[in-house]
């Protein structure tokens, strides 16, 4: 375990120059996704800690860093493991970015309807950002930063441009306008909303908790496969 820290000490000491993207991405996100109202948080949370982690990975690539941590007497898999668990300490950094923006906001009177902090806000952070980096790690293992970038970029807008159009499709019961594979996706949707409304908040949470541990755990175990073969 202490190894795992100072690896991300290590890429925290290398961000020590972009540790102001935080600041600047809190504003902006409660400008730009004012419409999301509740989604604000997340494109807070995700977003910082995605521009943090190719942060590092960039300058890991640019500084060979790579190569001699892979030299060090150290496991591939505390090294794989500290790339996931240092996302979670970036997407604190972005909670804290966002409460910034809020209290600067409200000291300043701007006229912005600022949702406050709530659980269920931080598990859908928490989520969707699990769900970033077991797609995003895996891939940047397997090949690395600069051949995982273009993946990465689509990831994370992908991450944005489906939430409305999830709610598109449950705004719309299917009708004779749409295509077949709209139609069945949007009654599916609607089906498992409804399922969800008979469902208790905690049986929810364990749901979202028990598929975000899996994903996790999968993706890892991925990562460090992918590694464990990769050739410098």
């Amino acid at each position: 375990m202490l190894t795992i820290l100072n690896l991300i000490k290590k890429d925290l000491f290398i961000l020590k120059k972009s540790l102001w993207i935080p600041i600047f991405y809190g504003f902006f996100a409660l400008i730009a996704f004012v419409n999301l109202k509740s989604g604000v948080l997340s494109a807070v949370f995700v977003g910082v800690a995605y521009s943090l982690i190719t942060q590092a990975c960039a300058q890991d690539e640019k500084n060979k860093s790579e190569i001699m941590v892979i030299c060090l007497p150290l496991l591939r898999r505390d090294i794989v493991l500290a790339k996931y668990f240092s996302a979670f300490l970036y997407g604190i950094i972005g909670l804290f970015s966002y409460l910034l923006a809020q209290v600067v906001v409200s000291f300043l009177g701007i006229s912005l309807e600022v949702q406050k902090i709530t659980i269920p806000g931080l598990i859908g952070a928490a989520s969707a950002l699990i769900i970033l980096v077991s797609i995003y790690f895996p891939l940047y293992f397997k090949f690395g930063y600069l051949r995982s970038r273009m993946f990465g970029m689509i990831l994370f807008f992908a991450c944005f441009f489906s939430i409305p159009f999830a709610a598109g499709l449950l705004a719309h019961s299917p009708g004779i306008d749409h295509s077949q594979l709209l139609q069945t996706a949007s009654a599916a949707l609607l089906k498992f909303a409804v399922w969800l409304k008979f469902q208790t908040d905690w049986q929810i949470g364990c749901y979202l908790a028990a598929l975000n541990i899996i994903m996790f755990s999968l993706s890892a175990g991925l990562s460090l496969r992918f590694y464990a073969h990769r050739e410098f």
